[in-house]
């Protein structure tokens, strides 16, 4: 038999190639798949954040609102009191619409969802096509 250190000879061969070429794709899959649970576990703290934030804003928005509405009605209790609870039920109307557009406008630029991920991966594929052109 040949000695692998021998000049001329190749050490492994393609057995070895392919197995190192097994080795570098399992190592790849499993960065790849730790990059996507890391971003599936930010956007679920992203989500749980603005989720609990939403509330708190809109209940004490919610407070703010009926008590303002309260104590303008209260000013104008002897002198105008359906117009002012006109008034106060026509501004309500209008934040309402204000605060829809607003959610509107921002669910309409949404966060691309795995960005990292599927950037990585396109980097992945055009290495992966420049090796294997001539």
């Amino acid at each position: 038999m040949g000695d692998p250190d021998a000049p001329g000879s190749m050490p492994g061969g393609l057995f070895d190639s392919l197995r190192t070429l097994i080795a570098t794709m399992a190592a790849m899959a499993h960065t790849r798949v730790e990059l996507l649970g890391t971003e599936l576990e930010e956007e679920l703290h992203r989500v749980i954040a603005l989720t609990v934030g939403a509330i708190v804003v809109l209940a004490l928005a919610s407070l703010a609102l009926l008590f303002g509405g309260l104590v303008v009605v209260a000013a104008f209790w002897e002198t105008h009191r359906v117009a002012a609870v006109v008034c106060v039920a026509v501004g309500f109307f209008a934040l309402a619409v204000m605060a829809y557009v607003a959610v509107r406008v921002r669910t309409g630029r949404r966060s691309r969802l795995l960005s990292a991920t599927l950037g990585q991966l396109e980097q992945d594929m055009q290495q992966l096509g420049r090796r294997s052109s001539p």
